[in-house]
């Protein structure tokens, strides 16, 4: 109950004002005691509870709301049992008039219906998803062009020391039954480290990989690993 997390986010505003984006729920913090025992169902506004002699500011929500412009928000309690509770959070740049209000109370039933019935693990999927996409992305982005020395100097395909010392022997003309007799390794620890250098190096296979170490990284290895 105390470790609140967002699991799905709309910052509407964020391009517009270049603003950093929400990165925690606030229900906590506009709930204030009112948090463990909200009801499903039922919608608090952030501007009405403030007249309560109960509601205590958090310098965090402050701190946010004067940052972002912040002058209301809404929390709708889509779920509460004894072990969780499911917010749904929703902020606002402009005073809510009564109409809005009102609109909002009227889509809020239909709101927690849907909640009640999505399918089980559907939005943690959707987390996972979208990680995966970010984190193929940031391997794209950092995988050694075709150009680039495996073995040069800066390291670009970020090799790891075990695996740096396999591609200069291999590069050396060693067999991958060279390798694991000249570093005492099992085969099965040399296969290890080469499917991780195929990966950081986006090469297929042993092949591709021996013609790239010996085609494009005799000038570029420091000078304690060339050949003398």
């Amino acid at each position: 109950m105390d470790q609140a997390r967002v699991v799905a986010s709309f910052d509407g505003t964020r391009a517009v004002r270049g603003a950093e984006t929400v990165k925690r729920a606030y229900a906590r913090d506009v709930l204030g005691l009112y948090h463990n025992n909200a009801r499903k169902g039922t919608s608090w506004l952030l501007s009405e509870l403030q007249d309560d002699r109960n509601f205590k500011k958090t310098s965090d929500l402050s701190s946010w709301r004067l940052s972002r412009g912040i002058i209301d928000i809404v929390v709708v309690v889509l779920d509460a049992t004894g072990v969780q509770h499911d917010f749904l959070e929703l902020h606002f740049v402009k005073p809510l008039n009564r109409e809005a209000k009102e609109l909002l109370d009227s889509l809020f039933p239909t709101l927690v219906r849907a909640w009640a019935r999505r399918k089980s693990g559907l939005v943690t999927q959707a987390q996972i998803d979208d990680r995966i996409i970010v984190a193929r992305a940031n391997a794209e982005a950092r995988r050694i062009k075709p150009d680039e020395a495996i073995l040069g100097i800066s390291n670009p395909a970020r090799l790891s020391r075990a695996e740096f010392r396999v591609c200069l022997l291999m590069s050396r003309g060693l067999s991958i039954k060279g390798v694991t007799d000249e570093l005492g390794l099992s085969e099965s620890t040399i296969r290890s480290h080469l499917r991780s250098i195929y990966s950081k190096t986006a090469v297929t296979g042993v092949a591709e990989l021996v013609y790239r170490l010996v085609s494009n990284t005799a000038d570029d290895r420091p000078a304690s690993h060339r050949s003398i």
